[in-house]
């Protein structure tokens, strides 16, 4: 019966883009207000947009890790997708204000099907507040990648951070600064499995801006 009724309060949640972990502690949300959007122009268009996600109510993202597909995964596949997902660690300002960080909510859009995730990357102070893609543009008849690795600025002491993705492609220029505190949640456009045709997973990300 506990049993029953713990699925059932996950899932009233769920519906409203909630969703909890062990503790107590919120995960993750999709209606928290936000004051602005950050975009780059250099992203890719192969696939489709997902649903946002945001940081939990007061809480800023601090830290962030990419899912890659690497070099020996890509010939064992027989196709590069390079760059398959980001995730946002998230953290409450008024608990901790400097790394390492124990206490987190972690979020992420749309992920493509192929890669590992990487280690969390964290700005020593501050929030993430700005970012800057590495795309590779069409290849023709060439193997395509579209999105390769990102970068954030960090709001604490001026501190770029930068992914552990490949590097064809070339870096765009680097997105607006949020006008808030900083990043609090993420969308990101990614091409579904194409079967015989070429994947490029990622292609394109939004980060949104909370005060």
């Amino acid at each position: 019966m506990y049993k029953f009724l713990s699925l059932t309060l996950i899932s009233l949640l769920a519906v409203f883009g909630q969703y909890v972990i062990a503790g107590g502690r919120f995960e993750r949300t999709i209606s928290r207000p936000f004051g602005s959007v950050l975009k780059v122009h250099n992203g890719m268009r192969w696939g489709s947009w997902g649903q946002k996600e945001m940081c939990p109510t007061g809480m800023y993202a601090t830290g962030f890790s990419l899912k890659v597909a690497g070099m020996w995964e890509s010939l064992l596949v027989g196709d590069n997708t390079a760059l398959n997902g980001i995730r946002l660690h998230c953290i409450n300002p008024s608990k901790s204000s400097s790394g390492p960080y124990e206490d987190y909510a972690t979020i992420q859009s749309d992920v493509g099907s192929w890669g590992k995730w990487s280690d969390i990357k964290w700005c020593s102070s501050g929030f993430l507040t700005s970012f800057q893609l590495r795309v590779e543009p069409y290849q023709g008849t060439w193997d395509d990648t579209a999105a390769n690795n990102i970068r954030f600025n960090c709001s604490g002491n001026a501190e770029m951070l930068q992914g552990s993705g490949m590097s064809w492609g070339e870096w765009g220029d680097w997105s607006e600064k949020c006008g808030g505190k900083g990043i609090c949640g993420i969308e990101t456009m990614v091409e579904q499995p194409q079967g015989v045709g070429d994947d490029t997973a990622l292609n394109d990300v939004h980060m949104y801006c909370c005060d």
